[in-house]
């Protein structure tokens, strides 16, 4: 028995208000048990490993991966219930997925064929690119991860290893051997990419009951998966073509989750992944929010912290059902081709409207404050930033000097500091202000970590909720882009590389002369402090 077991259950015992039942299986990372909450209703309890839980830093990383975890699309997760700490050994508590693992399946019954094999991919690929859309790389997809539950395949245990990688030496890497990708073993980053490899190799398995890449050993298996093709007969096409394209050993030659999703659905049966060339670095789009003019949301509501989530979450997919959503298969609203690509193109952009570095006089700002109750932070230009300041809460948007737009527009701030007081609010916007009352903006929340989208008119929101969670550092950038009148589209820039997180589709800028009225700006909101924004500028695909 390893120390990974919370010490007295052995036998019966309690986690927090969960009554243990028994022990479902424990590796490297921890031990996950079955419990019943004070409701009756069944869960699935893990606990992160005793040595490991012993590192304060690892038990915060295990916490902050709950929250990441906790921001994958809801349509497909399973029910989040929370966590707790049972002495120094955090623990996290999901729903309960009765069912075999494809691993423990495919060793009993045997190998998967036909529409069952083909369901599968479907599903697990679903679920890997929901975990993908949310900024995560698994890292440890395999048979023993992918629980063939009641109602489908749904796929576990992402981020853990992420989680753990500050304490993975070279004699425990962070995966399994076995389905890890080639840069796992080497020095190379680890991008989605590596997720496509280990998908791959997990399909092998349950095509065939053997892995892609065999030895008598670890380091044997190792070299083959650095060094020597995978072993794929048996495989049936087109999936094969597919996993052959996955298992190329420099993870730029790898399609992506929505590639392959294209190519199992199109039903031409070419497998058209395998005479592609693909760079797996952005982030898939972002389902739109259709603004209705109906709802408005309270402007509080990004006020608290988010619950931290299960780093234990399942991806819950039908496997009778294909349910692929629009943003996987290249479509959205209503069988629309999507239009925003997944980096800002400024080429697209070539008119500058204005471009500010902060090295003048705090002069040229119109300012507007859209509640009463929230003071104008107090603005200091200059030295390259601009600053905003307020003893309380402060909440201001300032136009940008310059001309405004009326074409297809995109908004850019780079990012400062944060107040970083933990507060609920301590946030930048970017994006069109006409006046006080009238807005539309991505915003960074940095106590959240997390981004999203605002429309106000006429002092109402006037958009369904919308997020993505991206922690953003000083230097890094957010945009926010217009096209058409029609459609706004959230980006954030991280490490050079820009992801596009959110879109939705409006009707209240469809004129050139009310598109005109609205001017490039930025938004600084906090409860106290000083909020800082490096540089502001706006760009127009016409003026």
């Amino acid at each position: 028995m390893t120390d990974s077991r919370v010490v007295g259950l052995d036998g019966p015992g309690r986690i927090g208000e969960h009554q243990v039942v028994r022990l479902l299986g424990e590796g490297g990372q921890g031990a996950v048990y079955l419990a019943q909450s004070p409701a009756g209703e069944r869960v699935a309890v893990k606990v992160l490993h005793g040595r490991l839980a012993a590192d304060p830093e690892v038990r915060r990383r295990f916490l902050r991966e709950a929250e990441v975890a906790a921001s994958v699309a809801p349509f497909c997760t399973a029910r989040v219930i929370g966590t707790g700490m049972l002495g120094e050994q955090p623990y996290i508590v999901s729903e309960y997925v009765p069912g075999p693992s494809l691993d423990e399946l495919v060793k009993r019954d045997g190998p998967r064929t036909g529409g069952g094999l083909d369901r599968l991919a479907i599903s697990t690929l679903t679920a890997l690119a929901s975990i993908h859309r949310a900024g995560i790389v698994h890292r440890d997809f395999k048979p023993g991860n992918v629980i063939l539950g009641p109602e489908g395949p749904v796929v576990i245990d992402f981020g853990i290893a992420r989680t753990l990688d500050a304490v993975a030496t070279i004699s425990h890497a962070a995966g399994t051997p076995a389905y890890m990708s080639p840069e796992q073993l080497g020095d190379q980053a680890v991008t989605l990419a590596s997720d496509m490899f280990s998908w791959a190799a997990t399909m092998v398995f349950a095509a065939t009951g053997r892995r892609a890449f065999t030895g008598s050993n670890v380091p044997v298996i190792m070299y083959a998966i650095l060094h020597s093709p995978p072993d794929l007969s048996g495989v049936p096409e087109p999936l094969r073509a597919m996993v052959a394209a996955c298992l190329a050993k420099d993870p730029a030659d790898r399609p992506t989750t929505g590639d392959l999703l294209r190519d199992l659905t199109s039903g031409d049966g070419r497998g058209g992944a395998a005479e592609r060339t693909f760079v797996d670095q952005a982030l898939p789009p972002a389902a739109p929010s259709v603004l209705d003019g109906a709802t408005a949301r309270p402007r509080r509501s990004r006020g608290g912290l988010l619950v931290a989530g299960a780093v234990l979450v399942a991806l819950a997919v039908t496997a009778g059902v294909l349910l692929v959503p629009s943003w996987l298969s290249g479509n959205e609203g209503g069988g629309e081709k999507a239009t925003a690509p997944l980096v800002i193109d400024y080429k697209a952009y070539p008119t500058v409207d204005v471009a500010q570095g902060f090295d003048g006089a705090a002069a040229g700002y119109d300012g507007y404050q859209p509640y009463g109750d929230e003071a104008m932070p107090a603005i200091k230009v200059g030295g390259g930033r601009l600053s905003g300041q307020g003893q309380g809460p402060f909440f201001g948007w300032f136009a940008l000097p310059g001309a405004p737009s009326s074409g297809d527009t995109v908004s850019v701030i780079t990012v400062g500091a944060f107040a970083g007081t933990g507060e609920a609010e301590d946030s930048v916007f970017v994006g069109r202000v006409k006046d006080a009352n009238n807005y539309i903006g991505a915003w960074y929340n940095n106590t959240r970590k997390e981004i999203g989208i605002d429309v106000l008119v006429d002092g109402k929101f006037r958009h369904e909720p919308n997020s993505a969670s991206l922690p953003l550092a000083p230097g890094d950038r957010l945009a926010l882009v217009l096209s058409g009148g029609t459609t706004i589209t959230s980006y954030a820039e991280t490490g050079g590389t820009w992801r596009r997180l959110t879109t939705s589709r409006i009707d209240l800028l469809t004129t050139p002369q009310e598109r005109a009225r609205w001017r490039h700006g930025f938004g600084l909101r906090g409860m106290t402090g000083t909020i800082a924004l490096d540089a502001a500028e706006g760009h127009s695909a016409h003026g």
